[in-house]
């Protein structure tokens, strides 16, 4: 079960894995995702569905190697099996017919927004593209996104492709042409916080994608709690996806910051200790959390 069938380098620590999972593949909608276990003594690494093929019973999902986790992931090949999937996990989009729509995918949000194009697009909206990297070689997946939007407009950081900025600078540029309807948007929760100070003033819906610490995906942790519209709620259960319009961004990047301060989540994240040292982690995490932000 949970063979890898094909895999694909699409940038810069960057893979692409196609896995058999027939259940997932006739069940995954835009904006759920999966849990990952590469092997027994590995982390649950939270990975957004980016397509499926019903038909072979494949799904396909992007791993960006930066913790112990998901550089063993990464490094696995063709015919070996992950130790554990579990899903669809998260709450689907509901994307009807609504107009003019922007979707923003910054790094390898690129992948995560690109089967909420697709579904748009499909369901007989203008979809704009808005998409950026940090350098031209962390650009991914630039045909499909060509294929899934209307137009699509590309930055990088450093300019070394396209224009130089980040997709609030996209987006600004957008709108200043466009009547957008709504927007939807997969970045770093700073990002997410420069995009709904674009478009809440123009009471444009966003749509975005928060991605907290989860240790089990299925809200029995707590530890994807965030705050929106004064209710704490659970990012791998009643989200991903939130009205950005609600969401107290101030909480979540408290919240981020103490996830950050634990090697568990980090590039000094042990290996060969990672299942040892989990339950020790994770209660320093929260109480992280609790000093920081009652």
């Amino acid at each position: 079960m949970y063979k890898i069938t094909r895999k694909q380098i699409l940038g810069t620590d960057i893979k692409r894995l196609d896995l058999k999972a027939e259940n997932v593949s006739k069940k995954a909608k835009p904006g759920q995702f999966v849990t990952v276990m590469p092997d027994a003594y590995s982390e649950r690494v939270p990975l957004s569905v980016m397509d499926t093929d019903p038909a072979k019973g494949l799904i396909s999902l992007v791993v960006e190697e930066r913790t112990a986790s998901t550089k063993k992931l990464g490094e696995m090949q063709i015919n070996e099996s992950v130790h554990s999937l579990l899903g669809p996990l998260g709450t689907p989009l509901e994307l009807g017919k609504v107009g003019t729509t922007v979707c923003i995918g910054s790094g390898v949000g690129i992948a995560q927004i690109l089967p909420v194009c697709r579904a748009l697009k499909k369901n007989g909206n203008k979809v704009i593209g808005a998409f950026g990297a940090t350098t031209k070689k962390k650009v991914i997946l630039e045909f499909q996104m060509r294929l899934s939007c209307n137009k699509i407009h590309l930055s990088t950081r450093d300019g070394s492709y396209e224009s130089k900025g980040t997709v609030a600078d996209s987006l600004k540029e957008i709108l200043s042409r466009e009547k957008a309807r709504c927007v939807f948007a997969v970045a770093p929760v700073e990002e997410l916080k420069d995009i709904c100070s674009l478009t809440l003033p123009r009471k444009i819906k966003t749509m975005v994608c928060l991605q907290p610490v989860m240790v089990d995906g299925t809200g029995l942790c707590g530890s994807c709690r965030v705050k929106v519209a004064g209710k704490k709620m659970l990012a791998c259960v009643d989200g991903p996806f939130f009205d950005g319009q609600f969401v107290d961004f101030e909480d979540l990047m408290i919240r981020m910051n103490a996830a950050k301060e634990n090697d568990q989540w980090g590039d000094n994240a042990s290996q060969s200790n990672s299942l040892k040292n989990g339950s020790k982690t994770l209660g320093k995490f929260l109480s992280d959390i609790i000093k920081n932000k009652p």
